[in-house]
């Protein structure tokens, strides 16, 4: 078979080669109606190897679809939005999808604007998008909600009537409570992302369920934050024997600024967070921290909005479970 660079092979080049009629091959990629199994392999496997990509615009034409999803997330760079993305592109690979990943900067209107465009000419078929500032959705997302079907990603927008999929992150804040009292520490701070966010109030809420005046510092995700939000407090002279950090980024920002203010951890100030990104089991000590499954977030999100675009039907939202991982960060209170 001719595989030489540039050729654009046809349904009807595989036909050819498979021995079967355009109609199968059509349905085959399709998967719209039954192909007896041992063609349907014989088929996928001519594709595979003539590495046949169907004319999207045609398949447009006669479908709607371009059988393509994007996916907006604050930056890709950062693990844990690069799991989310991971679970989403198998899922929609899986089920014959492409996806766009796009980092929007931290919910960038600018860049979000220029990404939106994109899926408003319908280059895709929907979106799934992750905010990163506050509950409060732009003009441009807005805009998308009512043209076509969005899934929210890891963060909700009450506001917005699309369905979402998160982590409890109630659950997650009871968990990190409950786990430091259970270690007999009755004087924790709590160092968290942006205050707007639905994820972070929920977090604060269920970790003050254990410990209702616990203080509170709001700042970004990142590890400079962690840190600069730990030396806030150890500046204003609060007392405290645990840390609270409301993502894994955070916590490990607060062991850095504590073990340079000459704290022993866990044996001074337990230090525990939420995501279990990879670094969390690399750092000395090793974090503890609120597991969430980020690549099933992707994989749910993804089978939520193609879900909606076979049946017509907008599903429900989907809140995931969390659990408690033990490490080294935490011990009991001395």
């Amino acid at each position: 078979m001719d595989r030489s660079w540039g050729r654009q092979w046809t349904m009807q080049d595989i036909a050819r080669v498979a021995g079967v009629s355009v109609t199968t091959v059509s349905h085959t990629l399709s998967g719209k109606r039954a192909v007896r199994p041992e063609t349907a392999a014989r088929i996928m496997r001519i594709v595979e190897e003539l590495g046949y990509v169907p004319d999207s615009a045609g398949r447009r034409l006669k479908s709607g679809r371009s059988r393509i999803l994007a996916l907006a997330v604050p930056d890709i760079s950062q693990s844990y939005f690069g799991s989310i993305a991971r679970g989403a592109e198998e899922e929609a690979d899986r089920r014959g999808y492409g996806l766009l990943v796009s980092s929007t900067a931290d919910s960038d209107p600018r860049r979000e604007s220029r990404y939106f465009s994109l899926v408003r000419a319908r280059a895709v078929d929907g979106l799934l998008y992750t905010g990163s500032r506050d509950m409060i959705p732009g003009q441009d997302l807005t805009r998308l909600v009512n043209e076509g079907p969005v899934v929210l990603v890891d963060e909700q927008m009450p506001t917005l009537p699309v369905p979402s999929v998160v982590s409890d992150n109630l659950r997650a804040g009871q968990i990190a409570g409950e786990h430091l009292a259970a270690l007999g520490h009755t004087r924790p701070i709590v160092i968290a992302g942006p205050q707007g966010l639905k994820s972070q109030v929920e977090r604060v809420q269920g970790f003050r369920q254990s410990f209702n005046n616990a203080i509170v510092f709001y700042g970004s995700f990142d590890i400079e934050s962690g840190y600069r939000l730990t030396a806030d407090a150890l500046a204003n002279g609060i007392d405290f024997t645990s840390v609270f950090a409301a993502n894994d980024s955070l916590a490990v920002g607060a062991v850095r600024c504590l073990r340079d203010h000459g704290k022993s951890i866990p044996a001074e100030v337990s230090v525990i967070g939420v995501d279990d990104i990879e670094l969390a089991e690399l750092v000395t000590p090793g974090l503890t921290t609120i597991r969430q499954n980020t690549e099933e977030m992707g994989k749910v999100a993804v089978t939520s909005l193609l879900d909606w675009l076979e049946t017509g039907e907008m599903p429900t939202s989907t809140v995931l479970p969390v659990e408690l991982v033990e490490r080294e960060s935490t011990g009991v209170c001395r």
